[in-house]
């Protein structure tokens, strides 16, 4: 049952009743029709039909008492008495009408069957209990602000930040019908702005906040349309593993390839549509506002109309190779901005294989230069000490160390981020991007720290807050709030991205993907690079830059980053892991086995509120990570698939998951909700 916060209030709802209205009168839409003006444009991804196929809305059932409480919520004379016979559904013989206000046979057919008034009274008792849900998982965000103000800049500053920002709403549009949410845009009644809201926020029907990613009334629309990835046949995705079926398939290197939908082909099969294609309108227009940036710049800022020149081209072509070399070639000494925007990253689909259109737009920190002079002299020296201890765990050289050419983080102040870099709640604070081609290949990317996020006075204090309440008093005693000590653990994350194995290494020619599978390989890249930053923080100590109590503060800081993403849960509500909680998970699991970490019953937290919390032993930090590095290392070095899965499976569904405490960590953090970041353009 919904907590009294999330329950619908009739009196402070007066708007939302025409909806309720409207379904009372059994006039409910049978799919989402797209609003007027903003029908998409046709192109090979947009064929789905914008009404779901046939079977593809299911609305889910209404438990026994949600029924009784929804019916004495809209003041109706019904009464589910039992649940005996078929659990979970109502059985006519259980409906009991109450009082003497109302005949039985109103509720029923001829035939003693559950009636049209029944059904359209159930239809309005699951519309509350939707938009119930809808608020609750609202609620589970906080409005957070990013706001960039630009009146008082050049006119060429101004242009710029008017054209990518056009541009990023072509993106968001790409980044739609990449999801499979576009067609559903105009599935909400308009006086349902609750379920708007949500629409707006999470880009798609669908919830994702932890406490009702999992609830079958949670969706925006009120057909409950099912999550269905725009990149793939809907037929194809009813079959259990259809990824793997994939790879099966004669043609199967194209159908992965990460720039392309897979279509279903005449005849039978399956066939690899590019992004210029299937997409094609909106490529163009990205492609002309990417121009018309650039056209913008007469003075200065070279480096960023290469790129923008490059990126426009990449849009109408696929051909990524040009943009990665402009945009590698960009830096805080050449420009005082950042842009990204094309297709990357791959874990908001299926089978992690297909890059997700997105945009992230930044002014340059001038903050960055701090960790960038005493890092970059130490890259190669890093990347030869993992390959050491990679071949000692395996016994023998499995790996060789590379040439590491990656620039050293820039930190970012964020303007504007859309597609797949504007999450429904949090944001990623550290990006090393590209992810394939010749750049990726030969280590020449790019690292990025978002230095504005996070940082509000709401935030800071939530953070705390939770800390407080996992946490034993004398571990919390090297919290702290210093922004040079809080990015260095996400600056290595990113770093160690590009050392080691990476996710462009191949074995045997094969790429991790094609050995792990994408979920697998996915998680287990992530594990790598947040397991390298705190296996350098031991590093950077005996370089003597970091002392002793820093480098405690940034282990600190990484663990309480850990138990905001296993308060989300490891997996999705479709079964699928949840990368970065996964590796917090495994993070914890292993501490608490290498007895770095301990569980206090009995001890109350910092808080004194909360009983039970955990004890951190600094002293083992080090050894713990270096141990779980090298192991992570040498599994991708090998390819070792069987090593991989006990591995993840270990802390995520096995006998270390009981040593995580992920019960206690989600009721406690999840008592606040996460940020949801809004922004702000003035030009």
């Amino acid at each position: 049952m919904p907590s009294r916060k999330g329950r619908f209030d009739l009196r402070r709802h007066a708007a939302e009743l025409t909806a309720l209205a409207i379904l009372a009168a059994g006039c409910v839409a049978a799919g989402p029709p797209v609003s007027a003006g903003l029908a998409p444009q046709r192109g090979a991804a947009d064929a789905a039909p914008e009404r779901p196929a046939p079977g593809a809305e299911t609305a889910p059932r209404l438990g026994r008492e949600d029924f009784n409480r929804l019916a004495a919520l809209l003041d109706q004379p019904l009464f589910w008495q039992s649940d005996d016979r078929n659990p979970g559904q109502l059985d006519p013989d259980e409906l009991v009408l109450l009082g003497i206000r109302g005949r039985r046979e109103a509720y029923l057919d001829p035939k003693g069957q559950l009636g049209p008034l029944f059904f359209r009274t159930l239809a309005a008792m699951k519309e509350i209990r939707r938009r119930e849900a809808v608020r609750r998982e609202l609620d589970q965000g906080r409005p957070t602000l990013v706001r960039s103000d630009f009146r008082s800049a050049s006119e060429q500053d101004r242009a710029i930040a008017r054209h990518i920002s056009a541009a990023a709403w072509i993106i968001e549009e790409l980044y739609g019908l990449q999801a499979g949410s576009f067609g559903y845009r105009g599935c909400m009644h308009p006086d349902d702005r609750t379920s708007q809201a949500l629409f707006r926020r999470n880009q798609s029907p669908w919830c994702v906040a932890p406490e009702t990613e999992r609830d079958p009334f949670c969706n925006a629309c009120p057909g409950f349309p099912q999550q269905r990835s725009g990149l793939y046949p809907a037929a194809l995705q009813q079959k259990e593993s259809f990824c793997e079926l994939l790879g099966k398939e004669p043609n199967a290197e194209q159908l992965l390839s990460p720039f392309s939908v897979v279509e279903d082909k005449a005849g039978g099969g399956f066939e690899a549509v590019p992004y210029h294609r299937a997409y094609a309108d909106r490529m163009k227009r990205v492609a002309a506002e990417l121009r018309a940036t650039a056209e913008a710049i007469s003075e200065g800022e070279e480096a960023l109309r290469k790129y923008l020149l490059a990126a426009a081209s990449g849009f109408e072509s696929d051909e990524w190779g040009p943009a990665d070399e402009a945009w590698a070639a960009m830096s805080s000494s050449n420009s005082r901005w950042y842009l990204r925007i094309g297709p990357d990253e791959v874990y908001f689909e299926p089978c992690n294989r297909k890059a997700g259109f997105h945009v992230s737009f930044a002014r340059i920190d001038p903050d960055s230069v701090f960790w960038q002079q005493r890092l970059t002299p130490l890259r190669q020296e890093m990347e030869q000490v993992l390959a050491a201890g990679i071949n000692a765990a395996a016994g023998k050289e499995i790996y060789a160390a590379r040439e590491v050419s990656v620039h050293m983080p820039d930190f970012i102040e964020i303007v504007l981020n859309a597609g797949d870099a504007r999450s429904p709640m949090g944001a990623t604070i550290g990006q090393s991007l590209p992810n394939w081609g010749k750049v990726a290949e030969e280590g020449r990317g790019r690292t990025v720290v978002m230095s504005n996020l996070y940082t509000d006075p709401d935030s800071l204090a939530i953070r705390r807050a939770q800390a407080d309440s996992v946490l034993a008093a004398e571990s919390l005693s090297y919290y702290t709030d210093e922004k040079r000590l809080n990015l260095l653990d996400i600056i290595l994350h990113e770093i160690t991205h590009n050392l080691g194995p990476h996710s462009d290494y191949k074995l045997d020619g094969k790429r991790p993907g094609d050995i792990f599978g994408g979920a697998t390989a996915t998680v287990l890249e992530e594990l790598k690079a947040q397991t390298g930053a705190l296996y350098y923080i031991d590093f950077l100590r005996k370089k003597k830059l970091l002392g002793d109590e820093e480098a405690r503060k940034v282990y600190l800081h990484a663990i309480i980053w850990c138990f905001g993403h296993i308060s989300r849960g490891l997996f999705d509500s479709s079964g699928r892991p949840k990368p970065y909680s996964q590796v917090a998970a495994i993070h914890v699991g292993f501490l608490a086995r290498e007895g770095a970490m301990r569980w206090l019953q009995e001890q109350p937290a910092a808080n004194v509120r909360d009983k039970g919390c955990f004890q951190l032993d600094f002293d083992r930090f080090a050894a713990a990570f270096e141990k779980l590095m090298v192991e992570v290392g040498r599994i991708k070095a090998a390819g070792d698939l069987n090593a991989a899965r006990a591995l993840i499976d270990d802390f995520t569904k096995g006998a270390g998951l009981s040593s995580i405490h992920q019960p206690e960590i989600a009721e406690r953090l999840l008592r606040h909700p996460k940020a949801s970041f809004v922004y702000s353009i003035q030009y």
